[in-house]
């Protein structure tokens, strides 16, 4: 048993580490409302992940990836959103491009006079002002939303853990036991990353809060993002 959780381990590293759509969001929106919208993103996609992780327990996922309707609606919806996401950075970029910003960003903890963290945007659109120097409220809820849409969306994901968890078979245990212990380990995993990126997110605040590096983390995560959209919709 040892040798088979040590494998999947190692596979899971490779796995969780490896650069997506999800690390992507959490930068893009560290960039655009520092370590409070990380964090908050950051929970709405390890909530996702968890959702994907039971499906695969009760067999759900499976049902869905055998399903060629219900499996290409959610990968055309989840190519939808993330072309979305990608299309307001770019936006965004596109509109601050000729506007001087200082070189300072808010305090760390400023608000509005009612307890309300405020923040620099760097993704504007329409009801938005042009002025990136005006400050932005933003809801928990809304940065935890596009972390758990991304990732519910994911379908190419849920297609992966269908096919990755049945490769490692823990003896002495059934099938579904088996199969809730590794969920259990790779969402530890998950878990473990990304708080190790939320530290480090905090550490590069300042840096990130510069107005340019801001502005740049944008229209680049902008173009990836739609990219990645591309590529989800047109791959099997």
């Amino acid at each position: 048993m040892t040798q088979v959780l040590l494998a999947f381990v190692g596979a899971t590293l490779v796995i969780v580490l490896s650069p997506g759509p999800d690390t992507l969001l959490v930068l893009r929106n560290a960039a655009a409302g520092g370590r409070r919208a990380a964090a908050w993103t950051t929970l709405g996609i390890l909530v996702g992940g968890l959702a994907w992780l039971v499906a695969v327990v009760a067999g759900l996922a499976a049902l869905i990836r055998s399903s060629e309707a219900v499996y290409g609606s959610l990968r055309y919806l989840g190519a939808a959103y993330l072309a979305y996401l990608g299309a307001r950075s770019l936006w965004g970029w596109w509109r601050t491009r000729d506007v001087r910003v200082p070189s300072f960003a808010p305090e760390e903890g400023a608000d509005d006079g009612e307890g309300r963290e405020l923040v620099a945007p760097s993704d504007p659109l329409g009801a938005l002002p042009a002025d990136p120097t005006v400050l932005e409220e933003r809801s928990w809820w809304g940065w935890a939303r596009q972390g758990l849409t991304t990732n519910l969306l994911n379908a190419k994901f849920a297609a992966f853990l269908v096919a990755f968890f049945p490769q490692f078979v823990l003896p002495g245990m059934s099938r579904v036991h088996g199969t809730i212990v590794l969920a259990v380990v790779f969402w530890a995993i998950a878990v473990l990353w990304y708080a190790a990126m939320l530290v480090a997110i905090g550490r590069l605040a300042t840096w990130i809060a510069r107005p340019r590096v801001r502005r740049g983390i944008g229209g680049l995560s902008g173009a990836i993002l739609v990219v990645m959209a591309v590529v989800v919709a047109v791959g099997h």
